[in-house]
């Protein structure tokens, strides 16, 4: 993945969009002089303004992030640009509030549509029911326009009134004054506050060994009026001439005087250094391998290190590999002077063209190649480029360089218009996707392309599909984009294993596990021809779903690890995000016990899926966290779960598609609370998944309609999971017969043992248990005890749940209970109970108050879960 500036976040924490850099504090280089005496000027009660304004170099961000890292996990803060839409900026601000509130604003994800300033004021409002102080920083690189105040009163008069806000700007916007002091308290620091005081000035220079007894030496110093950044550069100057620089005659002829002293600056130092950094200006930032391949013979690693120690035209990012950033001003003069040498440029390009192809980085050498001029080498690069970008979600780039995709031709033009939409995948623009589809079909008409066309167009809405849950339109789009076409071109190895992998997410979904196994059959085919890395981290997320699904738990969540892993290196998000091992892991850490470590897992995979628009994902994780606490005896919170899932799909597109995810959910919760009128109407609907599948045998046997032995003959017995699934059937079956239903058991055991099943035995009837616990005295291992433990502790808290209740209960209370299940009216049970109806009130009253529930319904639902009725 892309290092980030400032602090290290958990990965996958980013809200869509956000560069992480624009919402941390700044790192400061290892040499800056440390402003403590100003931090009173900026603390200051909420709901207190400051702003932070002068021109360039006077130190305002340096300044305000050394104050904030003290204060760091109360300070939000933000970085804005010019090309800041007000939506980015509402992304901005939540962005940064999570960093130091994880979860925060959990809405905003899965309410994508919801206007800028309605995302502020919502943003707000949960500011302010923390009921704690926080500090928004705004560091604004925009310029000062008519618009951008607009935009400001707009934010600004969404601000609650716990927070204490902070901008930084070069230029002043009188304007919103107004609305600033509306808000409370208005300070402003400007150039008199930031300069440096004379006794900054002689620290500053006692640390370059230059000595202010000289007049001439002094003077200039005192002719940059303690404009830090000047006097910074004079100093150091100073300390390599030894001689005085009129400074206040380049102020009084030059529009840029920092500028050109920067000039002079680098003016001073010798050529050789001279040339060196000017052949590092190359890139922004840079680390030892790609100075050592920009320098060739002149490459110094003492040399690098000690330059950037002293930070005056480069300094280290933080973190623990070793990169160097260039300040913006000086890359900018050494840039100017490095152009006059284009040749020199170009070599310079095409060695970072090589270096960056030999580790097979395709997206980094593109970017050298078109610089270095060599433009068959941009048309040989792009497809694995193209790739990495949509697979990092830079969907931005990838339309950006869409232009070297074709020529201006009608065939040429299609091909720009396919990298386009693999960009608008890539930045999960769902509304466009579908209407740039349908266009690119009819221009691709009677065009060579047009079967080309048809293919990329159909795998674009298959991807849409999988987003929605939108399962049997899958299969027609996956269909028509895997069928080979005759032209010029067809789809490609990586967009096929692309694609094959939603497909293997469809089957996972839906519990079919030979067509997961013969889609990884085709997928390792076609990954042996690819040249990107993409497609073996494509493979290994298949197979760990394949792993999983077959019942191989341990290897399956060591498979998923790896998976997890690459997509943290490389920084693959949205489609292309590890989405399928979060979910692999959370199922394995639940089987083997975990229970902790699991529900995190579902949670983060409940967030990215909202986050990355994978709404599939999102719903199935927060399907199983509903799960989880209806097998804990909270039932009503299980369901109000799922009435506010609904709630959100609602909004979504092809909300039918995602209730039948949710569908699945509440199946599992009403059939953990013995709920059969409910289970029809939602068995008759739902997926034919396994454990619909299972509740729908225990339903008709309830009914008559088959018995269980049918239903255990039919079952199959290939993988460990289904042989032990048979084996626990058969169990069940002679239940009665302890020593059958012991050698059965013993053989479901002996294989959860050897793939790490754990709650698939917890999840049996106290019967099942009472064997593994015989069985595990006989045979202490680990494993058995382990499991005959957690068994104990299961049975004690179900009947610690249900005895602690029905011990609130009177006996008529208990009988009003089992009564109020038969959903007859109050008036006709009172009337059966021979009791009036306001004694029968009464008793409700009391009912509902010792359950702690709100209702006759959830009366029934909570005595149900805990096996009261």
């Amino acid at each position: 993945m892309a290092k980030s500036k400032g602090e290290a976040v958990p990965p996958f924490e980013v809200t869509s969009g956000v560069t992480l850099s624009r919402t941390l504090i700044p790192v400061l280089p290892p040499n800056y002089l440390s402003r403590k005496h100003l931090f009173p000027l900026l603390e200051n009660p909420a709901p207190h303004t400051t702003v932070v304004l002068a021109p360039a170099g006077y130190g305002k961000t340096s300044l305000v992030a050394e104050w904030a890292a003290t204060k760091r996990d109360r300070v939000i803060w933000t970085t804005l640009t010019e090309s800041d839409t007000l939506q980015e900026m509402s992304s901005i601000f939540i962005q940064a509030t999570r960093n130091i509130l994880p979860g925060f604003a959990s809405w905003f994800d899965a309410e994508p549509e919801v206007r800028p300033v309605e995302n502020v004021r919502r943003w707000g409002n949960e500011l302010l029911a923390t009921g704690k102080e926080f500090t928004l920083v705004i560091d604004n690189l925009r310029q000062h326009t008519a618009r951008d105040v607009d935009i400001a009163i707009k934010l600004i008069e969404q601000f609650p009134p716990n927070l204490q806000f902070i901008t930084i700007r070069r230029d002043s916007i009188e304007t919103v004054y107004a609305t600033f002091s509306s808000r409370g308290p208005l300070s402003v620091l400007g150039v008199k506050d930031l300069a440096f005081s004379s006794a900054e000035v002689s620290a500053l220079a006692d640390t370059h060994e230059v000595s202010l007894d000289n007049r001439e030496i002094r003077e200039s110093i005192e002719a940059a009026r303690g404009w830090p950044s000047a006097t910074s550069l004079l100093l150091h100057t100073l300390a390599k001439e030894k001689k005085a620089i009129d400074f206040e005659g380049l102020v009084a002829t030059q529009s840029d005087p920092l500028r050109i002293l920067v000039q002079s600056v680098l003016n001073s130092l010798r050529p050789e250094l001279q040339s060196i950094l000017a052949s590092l200006s190359v890139v922004q930032e840079f680390t030892h391998p790609q100075a050592e391949v920009i320098l060739g013979q002149s490459y110094d690693y003492d040399l690098i290190n000690r330059i950037g120690l002293e930070g005056n035209f480069y300094s280290q990012l933080g973190g623990p590999e070793k990169i160097f950033e260039f300040s913006a001003l000086v890359r900018e003069v050494l840039l100017t002077e490095l152009r006059k040498d284009k040749f020199k440029k170009m070599r310079i390009h095409a060695a970072l063209l090589k270096f960056h192809e030999d580790r097979n980085e395709p997206s980094h050498a593109l970017e050298h190649a078109y610089l270095a001029g060599d433009f068959e080498k941009v048309g040989d690069l792009f497809p694995d480029a193209a790739r990495i970008m949509q697979a990092t979600g830079n969907g931005r780039e990838l339309i950006r360089w869409s232009l070297f995709a074709g020529d201006s031709s009608p065939s040429g033009m299609l091909k720009r218009a396919t990298v386009d939409l693999a960009g608008r995948v890539a930045s999960l623009e769902y509304h466009t996707i579908a209407s740039m589809a349908d266009q690119m079909n009819r221009d691709a008409r009677d065009n060579e392309l047009e079967g080309f066309i048809k293919q990329i167009t159909h795998a674009s809405l298959a991807h849409l599909d999988i987003a929605f849950g939108r399962f049997d339109t899958f299969e027609e789009n996956f269909r028509i984009a895997m069928k080979p076409e005759a032209g010029p071109i067809m789809l490609g190895t990586e967009e096929q294993i692309g694609l094959l992998r939603l497909a293997a997410h469809r089957s996972f979904m839906l519990d079919e596990t030979e067509r997961i196994e013969e889609l990884r059959i085709k997928v390792e085919q076609l990954a042996k021809s690819s040249r990107v890395p993409t497609a073996h981290y494509l493979f290994t997320g298949i197979r760990a779903t394949e792993l999983f699904q077959i019942g191989e738990y341990r290897s399956a969540f060591e498979i998923a690890q790896q998976h997890y892993s690459q997509a943290h290196k490389y920084g693959y998000t949205g489609f292309f995000g590890p989405l399928e091992s979060i979910f692999v892991m959370a199922r394995c850490q639940w089987e083997f016990g975990r229970k902790h470590e699991s529900r995190k897992l579902f949670a983060q995979l409940r967030d990215l899926g909202a986050q990355w628009k994978q709404w599939s994902w999102h719903f199935f994780s927060d399907g199983l966290l509903a799960r989880d606490l209806a097998i804990r005896g909270f039932v009503q919170e299980a369901l109000d779960n799922i009435n506010t899932a609904r709630a959100r799909a609602s909004h979504l597109d092809s909300p039918e598609s995602l209730n039948s995810i949710i569908d699945l959910s509440e199946l599992f919760i009403r059939y953990e609370m013995n709920d059969f009128d409910r289970l029809g109407p939602l068995l008759a609907r739902v997926p034919s998944v396994g454990f619909a599948r299972q509740i729908q045998f225990s339903v008709d046997e309830k009914q008559g309609k088959k018995t269980f032995t049918e239903d255990a003959k039919k079952l199959p017995n290939r993988t460990p999971r289904e042989k032990i699934w048979k084996h626990l059937a058969h169990v069940s079956e002679v239940i009665d017969k302890e020593q059958l239903a012991i050698i059965e058991m013993r053989k479901a055991l002996e294989i959860g043992a050897a793939v790490g099943a754990k709650e698939t035995f917890l999840r049996q009837s106290q019967e099942m248990g009472n064997l593994i616990m015989k069985i595990a005295g006989e045979n202490p291992t680990v494993y058995l005890e382990d499991l005959a433990s957690s068994v104990a502790e299961g049975i004690k808290s179900r009947q610690s749940r249900q005895s602690d209740l029905v011990m609130s209960l009177t006996k008529r209370e208990l009988e009003v209970l089992r009564h109020l299940s038969t959903g007859r009216p109050i008036s006709a049970i009172a009337e059966s109970l021979y009791i009036s109806l306001n004694t029968m009130k009464t008793h409700l009253k009391n009912l509902y108050r010792k359950m702690e529930v709100d209702g006759r319904v959830s009366a029934v639902e909570k005595a149900k879960a805990n096996f009261i009725l």
